[in-house]
């Protein structure tokens, strides 16, 4: 990730397939060891649907759940995002549509309703951009309360661990 950003002005690629495709990670490389689909059932266990799937980020072969990718948002963000912001204050490249990765970067530099106070940057250290829901799983599928994420941050050099609603935690 951190050599894509480099080779693409500080860029993300659309997609985390985009790494395998042009030779910055093996076939493999996007499949967790903690994951027995092997990538079939997307960044999400099918097990922990109260948390959303988050399915339209799902890419064929992957266990991971990337936070900025080009997929158009589900999730109800205008609710949640920092400022109560209109669809052009997110739609950063003006094509009508949010993806994750507008909509991400809309919430890095303008935070959200969880805040208190609301509405301040996340500092990029405490902000994921890649999420591994795999690494508690099965063992927290009857405990959502139990359940943690390891997370790459936006910064692409630190790996923490957060619960699922990562926004929730005290850093």
């Amino acid at each position: 990730m951190q050599k894509y950003a480099w080779d693409h002005e500080g860029r993300f690629p659309p997609r985390l397939s985009h790494l395998v495709a042009q030779g910055y990670l093996p076939a493999k490389g996007l499949v967790s060891s903690a994951d027995p689909s092997g990538g079939k059932e997307g960044g999400v266990p099918d097990a922990y649907s109260e948390w959303g799937q988050a399915k339209e980020t799902d890419e064929p072969g992957s266990s991971y759940l990337y936070e900025f990718s080009e997929a158009v948002c589900q999730w109800d963000w205008k609710s949640y995002l920092g400022g109560k912001p209109s669809q052009s204050d997110v739609d950063s490249n003006r094509d009508g549509t949010v993806t994750w990765a507008e909509a991400k970067s809309w919430q890095l530099t303008h935070g959200d309703t969880t805040q208190q106070p609301t509405s301040r940057a996340y500092a990029k250290h405490r902000f994921p951009i890649v999420r591994c829901y795999w690494y508690d799983y099965p063992h927290a599928g009857a405990n959502p309360e139990s359940r943690c994420t390891v997370n790459l941050s936006v910064d692409l050099q630190t790996v923490f661990v957060a619960q699922p609603w990562w926004e929730k935690d005290r850093p």
